[in-house]
């Protein structure tokens, strides 16, 4: 994927994370049959002190939260609230899940989203998100799994067998055969569920997206490519494409442009993204790893500064809402700093400043890679780089 075989030794493995369906560093290469069984990831762990469950209306502001492209530590709090408060909430069990996946946080959207499978098993927005996440986590024989029993859900018709009502799939392990045989298998009632739906504008979002999972974990890009292109040429939305969310899925098919060496396809996906959701860290960043694969990395170190400086934002918008919450009025004056600092302490990834610093380093800007931290000055950034 790399214009220079050199530079992407020099820069390491980190470059070769984007392999998930999301496009950002998790990285489940060699991952086998061994993480093929259900993952014992637990119940799911609440925040303490969370300052929404005061609030009466949590599960709205979460909502509010999401569609505003706001904080999405903020939103998962919103959503912990809600579930708190009514443990057989579904739809705030369904969108904790994907806030926390939004947010970089697989595990914990795993956690929310087998939850909403236990107290409905035929969630068909739990199905998918799990299946998606599982993908994302290389958990390939749970993914397949998870997208059988979505289909069979929602297209009783395909007489799919039942595999029970448990929160995940079968967990026995599976050898490489039984599993591309599984996969075969699910690709084919996905197939045969499209054939069930007109062409063109209305075809069903959703199958299209599982088609293009399915398509991904075969290596099969281009199929994948299409696929997404399908559900994005929809006029219909799904669980995977939700009325002014459809920059999810512009990012997911940059993703998989970018993982069939097909960079400059990719940023033209995630400038189409960034068109619809200008704050969208992630697709920024995967535009600036696009970059990066084609030897263009003056652009990939603006890119990188750009989702930087985004994220910079976010935290102050998030800041500001988590002190007014914690009773500093509407300018958050007064409220507990440490409190609000606490709310918003996400696990933040450090891959961002990673990969700038490598940048720097290979652009032979040394200067400019010490700089480089949860504390550099961005705005002395600028007298180098337009973003």
């Amino acid at each position: 994927m790399f214009a220079n075989d050199e530079l992407a030794d020099s820069l390491g493995d980190e470059y070769d994370q984007w392999k998930d369906f999301d496009g950002l560093n998790h990285n489940f290469d060699g991952l086998g049959a061994e993480l093929d069984n259900a993952p014992n990831l637990g119940t799911y762990m609440f925040e303490e002190n969370n300052i929404f469950m005061d609030v009466p209306n949590a599960f709205e502001e979460g909502q509010k939260i999401m569609r505003e492209g706001g904080n999405l530590s903020l939103a998962a709090l919103a959503f912990e609230a809600a579930v708190q408060k009514d443990k057989d909430f579904v739809e705030a069990w369904v969108a904790l899940g994907q806030a926390q996946a939004q947010n970089e946080k697989e595990s914990p959207a795993i956690r929310a989203l087998e939850r909403a499978l236990d107290i409905d098993p035929n969630s068909l927005e739990a199905l998918m998100g799990l299946a998606v996440s599982y993908t994302n986590e290389g958990y390939d024989t749970l993914a397949y799994r998870t997208l059988e029993r979505w289909v069979g859900v929602k297209y009783p018709q395909l007489g799919v067998p039942a595999r029970g009502t448990e929160a995940g799939p079968d967990p026995e392990e599976m050898g490489f055969t039984d599993r591309h045989q599984l996969h075969e298998k699910v690709t084919n009632y996905f197939l045969r569920a499209a054939q069930l739906n007109p062409s063109g504008g209305a075809v069903d979002v959703d199958v299209q997206v599982g088609l293009g999972v399915l398509f991904y974990g075969s290596e099969d890009y281009d199929k994948a490519v299409d696929c997404f292109t399908a559900a994005l040429n929809s006029h219909a939305h799904g669980a995977m494409k939700r009325e002014g969310e459809e920059h999810l899925l512009w990012n997911r098919l940059g993703a998989t442009l970018a993982n069939s060496a097909r960079s400059e396809e990719a940023i033209e996906a995630y400038s189409r993204a960034l068109e619809l959701r200008p704050n969208f860290v992630r697709a920024r960043y995967n535009l600036g790893v696009s970059c990066i694969n084609l030897g263009v990395l003056d652009q990939a170190a603006a890119h990188l500064l750009g989702a930087l400086s985004m994220h910079k934002v976010l935290e102050q918008e998030g800041r500001a809402k988590a002190a007014e919450l914690l009773g500093g009025g509407p300018t958050g004056e007064g409220a507990d700093a440490r409190a609000v600092e606490h709310l918003l302490q996400a696990n933040q990834s450090t891959n961002l400043y990673d990969t700038l610093r490598r940048v720097f380093t290979n652009m032979d800007r040394r200067d400019l890679s010490t700089m480089v931290g949860p504390d550099m000055d961005l705005d002395a950034m600028r007298k180098e780089f337009d973003f």
